[in-house]
This record gives C-alpha cells, sequence and structure tokens, in this order.
C-alpha cells in the first residue's frame, strides 16, 4: 500500500513540473503581444479622445440653444434675446464738437461711440460654447429699472445655461471700481459692465483686458477711448428711437408746432439724446417745428409740474409739443400742469416704458412714449457674451428692439416690466 502511495505522489510531482516548464517556454512568449494590447489600451489615450468630443458636444449643444431665443419672452410677452434695427454709420465729421448746435452730427462722437473705433487686440473666444460659463454683471444703481434689468439677465442666463452672478455700486463710482477689482479677481469667464461715468469707463475696462478677461459695455455708452478694450456694446438705441418719437409727434400735428424740451441730466448722452438729437432732427427735417425753451429740472414730479406750469403761462398758444426725457415722475408733474391749466390740446411724448408711463398713455395724460424693454437691457449682453463663447465674431454694437407705444398699442406691451 505504501508503495503505491509513493508512486502517486512522485507522478504528481513529474506532473507538476512538466506544467511549469510548458508555463515558462511557449507561455511566456506567448503573453507579449497581450502586454501590448494593454498598452496601446491605455486610459490617457482614451482620454485624450474624449476630450475633443466633449468640447464639440457643448459647442454644439451651446448652438442649439441660440436656436431657440425668439421663444424667450420677457415679463410683458415681447420677444427678450432679439436684437433691434442696426442703423448705417455716418462718416465722421474731422470736429464733431465745432459744429453749430443744430447739427445732426455734432454729437456723433457720443451718438456712435466705438463704431469706428480701432479695437486693441481682442482676447480671443476659447469657441467651446456657452453653456456652463460664468458672467458677472456689474450695474449702476437701486432704481426699479435696473431690478429689471438684472431679471432680464438672469432670464436671458438661464435659457442658454450660463451662470450669472449681479452686482449693484448703489450709484457710487468708486464702489463701482471696487467691484471690478473684485470681478477680477474672482476671474470670470466674462465681465459685463455698464459704466457710471463714461471719462473714467476707458480705465475701467483697460483693467479688466489687462487682467485677461473679455467685457460687454451694456445699457451706458462708454467713451471711445473705452470701446477699444470691449468684445461689442449694448445698449438702448437712445438716439435713434427717440428720432422716431420725434418724427411720431411731428407728423400728428402737420409738422408745425411750438415745441419746449425737458432734459434728463446734463451731460450725459440720455441729455443730448432726449434733447439735442431731437432738436437737431427738427431743424433738418422739420423746420417749422419751433424750438421754444428747453429746462432741467431733474425727476421730481412738483418741480416738473411748475415748469410745465411757467411754459404754458409764458408761451400760450404757442406751445403744442413737450419732449419729455422721462415718463414717470416728469411725465406726473407735466399731465397734472396741463390738466390743471386745461390744455388738452398740447401732445406730450416721454421716454417710456414704465408702468406710470404707460398709464398715462392709456389716460390721455402722454400722446406716446418710446419702447424700451429694461429686461431686453440685460438681456441681449448675455446673448452677446454666449454668441462670444460660440465662436462667432461680434459687431460693435448691439441695439435694443425699438417701438412706439400709444393709446392703440398699449395693451401689447403690458404687464409694464418696472
Amino acid at each position: 500500500m505504501k508503495k503505491k502511495l509513493f508512486l502517486i505522489a512522485a507522478l504528481c510531482i513529474v506532473m507538476a513540473a512538466t506544467m511549469s516548464l510548458a508555463a515558462c517556454s511557449g507561455g511566456g512568449q506567448e503573453e507579449a503581444p497581450a502586454d501590448d494590447t494593454a498598452t496601446t489600451e491605455e486610459p490617457a489615450a482614451t482620454d485624450t479622445t474624449d476630450e475633443p468630443a466633449a468640447t464639440e458636444s457643448n459647442l454644439d449643444a451651446s448652438k442649439a440653444l441660440m436656436a431657440s431665443l425668439e421663444s424667450v419672452k420677457g415679463s410683458d410677452g415681447q420677444p427678450l434675446l432679439i436684437y433691434g434695427e442696426a442703423r448705417e454709420v455716418p462718416e465722421k465729421p474731422a470736429d464733431p464738437d465745432a459744429l453749430p448746435e443744430d447739427d445732426p452730427l455734432k454729437y456723433w462722437n457720443i451718438e456712435y461711440a466705438g463704431r469706428q473705433t480701432e479695437k486693441a487686440e481682442e482676447i480671443k473666444s476659447p469657441a467651446d460654447g456657452c453653456i456652463g460659463k460664468k458672467i458677472i454683471a456689474i450695474g449702476q444703481s437701486e432704481h426699479p429699472y435696473w431690478t429689471a434689468v438684472f431679471n432680464g439677465a438672469k432670464t436671458a442666463a438661464d435659457a442658454l445655461q450660463m451662470e450669472l452672478t449681479t452686482w449693484n455700486p448703489n450709484g457710487d463710482l468708486n464702489q463701482q471700481n471696487q467691484l471690478i477689482d473684485k470681478a477680477i479677481a474672482e476671474k470670470p469667464d466674462i465681465i459685463m459692465l455698464s459704466p457710471l461715468d463714461a471719462k473714467a469707463s476707458a480705465q475701467q475696462f483697460k483693467k479688466i483686458y489687462d487682467a485677461g478677461i473679455p467685457a460687454i459695455a451694456y445699457n451706458m455708452v462708454p467713451s471711445d477711448e473705452a470701446m477699444r478694450y470691449v468684445l461689442a456694446l449694448t445698449a438702448p438705441d437712445d438716439f435713434g428711437q427717440f428720432k422716431k418719437l420725434g418724427e411720431y409727434v411731428a407728423e400728428a400735428v402737420g409738422g408745425k408746432a411750438g415745441v419746449c424740451y425737458m432734459t434728463h441730466l446734463p451731460g450725459g448722452s440720455p441729455y443730448f439724446a432726449r434733447y439735442s438729437n431731437v432738436r437737431a432732427f427738427y431743424a433738418e427735417n422739420y423746420p417749422d417745428m419751433k424750438y421754444l425753451d428747453h429746462q432741467s429740472p431733474g425727476f421730481e414730479a412738483p418741480k416738473a409740474k411748475q415748469v410745465v406750469a411757467d411754459w404754458i403761462t409764458k408761451y400760450g398758444d404757442q406751445l403744442n409739443v413737450i419732449v419729455l426725457s422721462d415718463d414717470s415722475a416728469q411725465a406726473e408733474g407735466c399731465a397734472q400742469a396741463i390738466r390743471e391749466a386745461g390744455r388738452d390740446d398740447i401732445k406730450v411724448v416721454a421716454a417710456g416704458n414704465s408702468k406710470v408711463g404707460m398709464d398715462l398713455v392709456k389716460s390721455g395724460g402722454l400722446f406716446a412714449i418710446t419702447y424700451q424693454s429694461a429686461e431686453a437691457d440685460g438681456a441681449i449682453a448675455v446673448r452677446a457674451a454666449a454668441e462670444y463663447f460660440n465662436g462667432e465674431t461680434l459687431e460693435p454694437c448691439y441695439y435694443l428692439p425699438q417701438a412706439i407705444i400709444t393709446k392703440d398699442n398699449v395693451a401689447d406691451y403690458e404687464p409694464a416690466q418696472w
């Protein structure tokens, strides 16, 4: 029995040795190709091929979002992400400031700032899609208009799947400069800035540019020098829409009237767009729309009322048209003075379109106002940023859509955004 067990054990040892030799000879040479195969299937190789596919996928998805912009509406039911009419830019005069007050090109540097500016070398777009990009938008003040601007920007950012942060300097230039420094430190993908001061805007935008962050100017027109450092400007076409408003009321009075103007704050672009621009437009196109006076009482209804009451007393039946720069406080004071004087023959037009202004249009206190979507003021800046990240070439300027609101169509623009 012991002899039989010994033979079995010996046989097992021989078989094990044979299998080991087979593995070390022919088996060893067959494993080399297996090792080569493993090398070509390293994760690094797979990651390299997946990376462009992910970028392409994000870009394709971003462009698909852009194709559905017309479906995005503001709180007033109007399209939110549609650019307005682009006006032709006339040749710049050699010295616009030397032109007479009623020359339509005198304010070329304000009306067309940046349109023909030689840009600094543009910060190149990554062209990898807008989805996921981070925007910091710096506004101007706590005014209800600005609440609506930021609401529109948020709606646009959500529609385009971008991340938006909004900051408000409360009308303080020093605070706005501090917010610019803070934004640069946070390194967003893009900064949107509405400059409080045109003269300071060149330094502001250059600082952002020098930090390697692309920027879009929005709402307020910066200086021509500042436009060298921005991708594009998005803003209301204040000059264009007030030409349309001036033409609308001129046609209504047969091109003949005495006109008084209540201005915006002197020195800013709204002052020139809503007063000097209309006056020059009339001088060129409606010479019988005669200038009577202009005043700058600010934005308090009692002061506006007193100015209009004085005009009615001074000019009597010569006064047929009043052009206001504001459809809220100025319009309220103006409407009250006209009502108390029993002068329902005076046609009053204004920059719009607040709830106060739209209610005055419905009641007859205002003859017409401009349509200026505060929400679109923020939204189209976000759209321009998205197009930049999608690799599209931007125009120097994009305007908000324009319209004249009257008693006949005011319901189409309700509810008011602010």
